[in-house]
C-alpha cells in the first residue's frame, strides 16, 4: 500500500489547528469532564479517518465493483466501530454525553471532508 504523506500531513495540521483552538476555551469554560469527552471523540474520530483513508488507498486501483465495494463496506464497519466507542465511552467508562456526541459531530463532518478531499485529489491524478 502506497502512503500519501501529504494527506497524513494535512491531517496532522488539521488536528493540531483544531485542537489549537479548542484548547483554551476548553480549559478556561469547562469542566474535565468535557474536556475528556472532547479528546476522546476527537480521538476516535482520528482513528476513523484513518480507516477512511486505508480503504480509499486499498480500493482505488481495484476495479469500480471492488471499489465500491470497499468503501461502502469500509464506511459500514467504520461506523459500527464509532458507535461501539460511543457506546463504550458512555455506558462502561461514563462519558459525559452531550458533548461526547456534539463534537463527535463536529469531527465527524471535519473528517467526512479530509477524507472527499483526499478522494478528489486521488481521482484528479488518476485522470
Amino acid at each position: 500500500m502506497k502512503i500519501d504523506w501529504g494527506f497524513l500531513r494535512l491531517v496532522l495540521y488539521c488536528a493540531v489547528g483544531v485542537a489549537g483552538l479548542i484548547v483554551y476555551p476548553l480549559s478556561r469554560f469547562a469542566s474535565g469532564e468535557v474536556v475528556q469527552s472532547v479528546a476522546a471523540s476527537g480521538l476516535a474520530n482520528l482513528l476513523h479517518l484513518l480507516l477512511g483513508y486505508a480503504a480509499i488507498e486499498l480500493g482505488f486501483e481495484k476495479s469500480n465493483t471492488t471499489f465500491l465495494k470497499v468503501i461502502l463496506g469500509g464506511t459500514v464497519l467504520r461506523l459500527l466501530l464509532l458507535v461501539g466507542i460511543v457506546f463504550l465511552l458512555v455506558r462502561v467508562y461514563q462519558f459525559h454525553t452531550l458533548s461526547l456526541m456534539i463534537s463527535m459531530l463536529l469531527f465527524y463532518v471535519l473528517n467526512l471532508a479530509l477524507e472527499i478531499h483526499f478522494l478528489q485529489k486521488k481521482v484528479s491524478l488518476k485522470s
